[in-house]
């Protein structure tokens, strides 16, 4: 939507009511003006300007003509602002996702430090396994997504991996838990339901070139002979420990503090948990994109205060 030139040199000259000092705003010569004028009147086949002893005057074809075409110079320029707010949102926009740890420990705090740098922008946040995210990483829906260091993640996906820090887990249950205030072996577990928040999906295991490391793991906990409660939702998960006797496996020890929330609490383990990378993960191609690197900072500084937290 272009407003005509002429159009645009027609309101000149009746605002200004004189040819030559509309000519010379315009960057144009006299003659030239007055031929496009002429033009205009032809074209519309009614007389708009007349000549007056100081310059020229409207008509009331003239009269007509300025305020409508004044009104669609409002409307033009309106548009062009509105084409430009839409624009600078869109290259601004962030599309992120987070394991649930990750967004109460720190990504929240970061999302909200964002959007007030940003209030017009618009900001879309996805939760859950890091399976799932590097699934919406790889096919474009996200941008960047914070999580574990994915162990045998093939090597040809194009990803970078940027670590920010190493925790380790813990299981939790209930408070008054049977096997609360003691020291446990992995074996006797085996007599309590285990749930899974977040667990691997089949459909996302081609992410990986080695599920190895995962199946020893679970083998371990002696999940193949467990009854297991699985879910992608973290107040299902505090229902379902709550509500029995089921123990939460290996979930972030430094969520020990809001759990305790909810009544629940870490059990004390004679198996050492190993400790895990947690980082950045995007596609090389975006690292330097603006609205990405802009997140990453904003992460890293709400980072620092609860580092000591990630244990």
């Amino acid at each position: 939507m272009i407003l005509d030139k002429i159009l645009r040199q027609f309101i000149e000259v009746a605002m200004f009511k004189n040819v030559s000092h509309a000519a010379n705003k315009l960057c144009l010569s006299q003659p030239t003006l007055t031929h496009n004028m002429k033009k205009l009147e032809e074209n519309l086949g009614v007389q708009l300007l007349e000549r007056t002893s100081t310059g020229v005057k409207t008509t009331e074809y003239g009269d007509l003509l300025l305020e409508q075409a004044q009104m669609m110079q409002r409307i033009y320029e309106n548009t062009l602002t509105k084409l430009a707010f839409i624009k600078a949102r869109q290259v601004q926009s962030l599309r992120m996702g987070t394991g649930h740890a990750w967004w109460y420990m720190f990504v929240r705090d970061s999302f909200n430090a964002y959007r007030t740098l940003h209030p017009t922008v618009n900001i879309h946040v996805d939760q859950g396994n890091h399976l799932r995210l590097m699934d919406l990483l790889l096919g474009g829906d996200i941008d960047l997504f914070i999580g574990h260091e994915i162990q045998g993640l093939n090597s040809k996906a194009g990803i970078s991996f940027t670590p920010l820090f190493s925790v380790s887990d813990s299981l939790f249950v209930r408070r008054g838990h049977p096997l609360c205030n003691k020291v446990i072996d992995p074996v006797e577990l085996q007599d309590y339901p285990c749930v899974e928040l977040t667990p691997d999906e089949g459909r996302f295991q081609h992410i990986v070139e080695d599920m190895q490391p995962k199946r020893l793991a679970r083998n371990l906990m002696h999940l193949e002979e467990r009854v297991i409660w699985s879910t992608n939702s973290m107040m299902a998960a505090i229902d379902m420990i709550n509500d029995s006797d089921a123990v939460m496996i290996s979930y972030p020890r430094c969520m020990t503090e809001y759990f305790a929330r909810y009544n629940i609490v870490p059990l004390q383990s004679r198996q050492k948990s190993p400790r895990y990378n947690v980082g950045f993960y995007m596609m090389r191609e975006k690292m330097d994109t603006a609205h990405v690197v802009q997140m990453q900072e904003l992460m890293q500084q709400h980072l620092e205060p609860i580092r000591h937290l990630l244990i």
